[in-house]
């Protein structure tokens, strides 16, 4: 039984999955969401080990009818397909993710499987058949003896996944952005003075306090002279109703 080399097999796989992102595994496929890692947008995924298994009890009872199986091999090997394969919708692909030829088709199906793993088998009682079926199980890639043998993979087709890149690029260009607010008063802006007003309107405020203010026109009167001179000797509450009364008069004769 050959075995891949390892620093091939290394080389094609990456540190995580292109799709998920999750750590993938150690086999072809990722361990989290099947997709084969060297071809992620292929759409190819592991095919499920019940599947396999139903397709390689298929396989068997169509085989028993040899020439339909002969002429329907025929047909279905150019799409890498075996006659139960066909029925099941799962393809047989290199490891290396490629498609296969249908002559080595042939070597797998009629060459390996059937006449130096059944033959044997049946010589040493059905031992062959299951070991053969039942390495499915054992093996991270679903393969079976004979896949080991030929370095074939059984996978299903689905849509071609979106990369974990493209996913988060496209959820970053459907980020819509608020409507703008509604257009407010247009109010005219409000400049800072330059430092030549300022000292503009310094000076003339300066100017302005400096200048003399122009003195009141009082009233006078002798009798207001003499209820100045008096007014030491008056209350407050008398002094001022003197005084008005005094400033009343002069209005009146004015």
């Amino acid at each position: 039984m050959s075995t891949p080399n390892p620093s091939s097999t290394s080389a094609l796989r990456p540190q995580s999955c292109p799709v998920c992102t999750q750590y993938p595994g150690v086999g072809a496929f990722c361990s989290e969401c099947g997709v084969l890692t060297s071809h992620p947008t292929s759409g190819d995924y592991a095919a499920p080990y019940l599947l396999r298994l139903a397709g390689e009890l298929l396989d068997l009872l169509i085989f028993l009818l040899l020439p339909v199986w002969l002429v329907w091999m025929w047909s279905s090997s150019r799409d890498g397909q075996s006659p139960a394969k066909s029925l099941l919708n799962l393809y047989v692909i290199s490891e290396s993710g490629q498609p296969i030829t249908p002559q080595r088709m042939w070597v797998r199906e009629l060459v390996i499987k059937r006449l130096l793993l059944g033959l044997v088998g049946y010589a040493f009682s059905l031992l062959g058949p299951i070991i053969n079926a039942g390495w499915i199980l054992m093996n991270p890639d679903r393969q079976c003896v004979h896949d080991r043998f030929v370095g074939t993979l059984v996978v299903v087709r689905r849509d071609a996944p979106k990369l974990a890149t493209e996913r988060s690029t496209f959820a970053q260009s459907e980020v819509r952005m608020p409507p703008p607010a509604p257009p407010g008063p247009r109010v005219a802006p409000t400049l800072p003075p330059t430092p030549s007003a300022t000292s503009d309107q310094s000076a003339s405020e300066t100017t302005q306090s400096d200048s003399p203010k122009p003195a009141r026109n009082i009233p006078t009167s002798p009798e207001l002279e003499a209820l100045e001179r008096e007014r030491t000797t008056l209350s407050q509450a008398e002094y001022e109703r003197r005084r008005q009364a005094l400033l009343k008069e002069l209005e009146e004769s004015a």
